[in-house]
């Protein structure tokens, strides 16, 4: 079928987080069958939890060149001309990506005044935070209530739609697509990857977390998990991403009463796209010792760099780990972790080979086609 003209409002390229690469790679993947316009953010965040919109530098083959950064969080006029731009592109249906309640006003802006004809639809990254916060139900059910169509990436959202009270908004069960590494920075040179394992001793196993740290995340975990494994296994871990809150001062204190300082390595800041390359082309396998999950990118990202991944059996990651095929699922405790670890080191050649496999099943550009069957199916 030919696609559907859609506007995707969302963070984009070179604005830096794991949503912007989302949209991206979801732009990409959907324009090749219709006009796809962008509208992005100048300022996402309200005044006071705005730290700064982190950019990233590298990385152009990932830019949109035709996305308008014209949207404040304070300043509902910006709100308006984009709901007014949405109008003139006649657009089929308006993209809103959802991860946290804090973008709830201009979110229910966007949804109650869309242009008639135009399908509502709604991307759950997340549906409620992993962090209680007082309020987010109710906002998160006044705002995803005005949506026509809602997409999750993980088989337990439903029930958290439904203990919500969002039973009559139409469902679109999907998955977290496949990313394309190339779009994201080159591929690392094997010199710098030989240099990278040097730099931590070449080690037998060299394991990466990825992403911003969070309590839900359980890198207290692994680094609990890194202490109990077998000691005749020379085990490495890198844990790259911005802290959130003071996180990274309790991962310290624990790496140096345990004794990792020479097993662990803490990269507390936001890491660009070319160091991502490397990180990932550097390792073994991703280590994703969460707690709970709705999805999570960094399993695709993984993949799309070749690399399996050791992920615990909460929320979405079950469906998006293929156990023994791409990667190993453990409970989320340290000693089933350090199992994993281990399990690792004697499978990994052929997980490897699994997350480089790939398929079309899994593509942003067959993601594409079933938002636009799902809002066909609307009218």
């Amino acid at each position: 079928m030919t696609g559907l003209r859609k506007t995707v409002i969302g963070a984009v390229y070179p604005l830096a987080s794991g949503v912007a690469q989302f949209n991206g790679a979801m732009v990409r993947g959907m324009s090749p069958t219709a006009p796809v316009d962008v509208i992005s953010w100048r300022r996402m965040y309200p005044p006071l939890l705005h730290r700064g919109q982190e950019r990233d530098p590298s990385g152009p083959g990932a830019r949109l060149p035709t996305a308008s950064f014209m949207l404040d969080w304070h300043d509902p006029r910006t709100w308006r001309r984009a709901v007014q731009r949405v109008e003139g592109f006649e657009a089929d249906a308006m993209i809103l990506p959802w991860l946290h309640p804090v973008m709830a006003p201009p979110y229910r802006y966007f949804l109650r005044h869309a242009p008639k004809g135009t399908a509502r639809v709604v991307i759950c990254h997340n549906v409620v935070p992993h962090e209680p916060l007082p309020g987010v139900r109710h906002l998160t059910r006044s705002t995803l209530r005005h949506a026509d169509l809602i997409v999750t990436h993980a088989p337990h959202q439903r029930a958290e739609l439904t203990e919500l009270g969002l039973d009559s908004v139409t469902v679109l069960e999907a998955f977290h697509p496949r990313f394309d590494a190339s779009e994201f920075a080159d591929a690392p040179s094997e010199s710098a990857v030989a240099a990278e394992r040097a730099r931590h001793g070449d080690p037998e196993l060299l394991l990466l977390t990825f992403g911003a740290i969070r309590p839900y995340k359980g890198i207290d975990i692994a680094l609990e998990a890194i202490a109990l494994v077998d000691g005749d296994l020379d085990v490495r871990l890198v844990v790259a991403g911005r802290s959130w809150g003071d996180a990274t001062a309790d991962l310290r204190e624990m790496v140096r009463t345990r004794g990792l300082g020479d097993r662990v390595e803490i990269r507390d800041r936001f890491i660009p796209n070319e160091e991502a390359a490397l990180l990932f082309g550097s390792a073994d396998a991703a280590l994703l010792p969460y707690r709970s999950a709705s999805q999570s990118g960094v399993v695709q990202l993984s993949f799309a760099y070749g690399c399996p991944v050791i992920a615990t059996r909460v929320g979405g990651l079950p469906a998006a780990v293929n156990d023994g095929v791409d990667g190993l699922l453990c409970e989320p405790d340290a000693a089933d972790v350090a199992a994993a670890i281990e399990r690792m080191a004697h499978e990994r050649a052929s997980l490897a080979a699994g997350a480089r496999a790939g398929s079309d099943t899994v593509s942003f550009r067959r993601y594409g086609e079933l938002l636009d069957e799902a809002v066909v199916a609307l009218s």
